[in-house]
């Protein structure tokens, strides 16, 4: 599939707003509010640093999955649809390991920056993602694909944890 101009501006917007407009956010509240949560040595960055990695592997390898497999884009907010809607429910991949692995990869991306900036204030950011991601996903994401992919969705859905990564067996 060949992203439409519009998408591709969506997705650029998002990918600047996730590496570059959040981060600096979350680095300003450190500052601003310097309170720790972990120890003070290098296991501290380590752990920041693969936390962070490991999310954005599962983000973009998400939003790949979405375009190649589903034939679609993912951002779309219920009945707001800024980008091409996916055109088939994608199942494998990142999705055979839990059914909200960008939403899954966002929290540990900005959950990893909070441990490498150790940073207390700063986990208000995750904690918030994890809230959006599950009422996004509840609200917004499910009926849309329970009406536009019926059968396969509840099948779906019987077979993969809607956050918590089914590690052992994932669908490639």
């Amino acid at each position: 599939m060949v992203l439409s101009v519009k998408d591709k501006i969506f997705y650029l917007l998002g990918f600047f707003g996730f590496i570059v407009v959040a981060p600096a956010v979350m680095y300003f509240i450190s500052v601003k509010w310097p309170m720790t949560f972990l120890p003070e040595d290098a296991s501290t960055y380590i752990l920041g640093g693969l936390t962070s990695a490991v999310g954005l592997f599962f983000a973009i390898w998400s939003n790949y999955a979405l375009v190649v497999k589903g034939k679609g884009a993912a951002g779309n907010f219920g009945n707001i649809k800024m980008m091409t809607e996916t055109k088939h429910l994608v199942t494998t991949g990142p999705y055979g390991i839990c059914r909200n692995p960008m939403h899954l990869g966002v929290f540990l991306y900005f959950m990893g920056f909070s441990c490498a900036l150790n940073s207390l204030a700063t986990l208000v950011i995750p904690l918030f993602i994890v809230v959006f991601a599950y009422c996004f996903a509840i609200f917004l994401d499910e009926p849309r694909l329970r009406k536009d992919f019926p059968e396969e969705f509840e099948e779906y859905c019987q077979n993969v944890p809607r956050f918590m990564p089914k590690i052992l067996r994932w669908r490639s």
